[in-house]
């Protein structure tokens, strides 16, 4: 009885070490980088931009800044957004189901 235990035993341990071996039960391989994860990385630089320009007319209005720190801070924080925006329609167009909706529909 102590040796069918045993033998058991060993080979429930063996199978639990190699069922990452021979099973499929590991992450799947991709290509790079999760699209969605840049996407959501993309739309969070896209907001930081936009709120940084927000505070650049804030602080315009409220005096704190001159014109030409505001006119020079706000062309290169609207030329980031731009190129923000660009790439969030590069990697949208790579993600069709993105386009059609959670049922595949247009």
């Amino acid at each position: 009885m102590s040796l069918l235990f045993g033998i058991l035993l060993t080979v429930g341990t063996l199978l639990f070490i190699l069922a990452p071996l021979l099973g499929r039960f590991g992450a799947p391989l991709t290509d790079g980088p999760d699209l969605l994860a840049q996407l959501r990385e993309l739309y969070a630089l896209k907001d930081i931009t936009y709120e940084t320009i927000r505070d650049l007319q804030f602080d315009f209005h409220a005096g704190k800044i001159g014109d030409r720190d505001y006119s020079e801070l706000t062309e290169r924080y609207k030329r980031d957004a731009l190129q923000i925006v660009k790439r969030i329609d590069e990697l949208e167009a790579r993600i069709p189901q993105l386009r059609r909706g959670p049922a595949g529909r247009s």
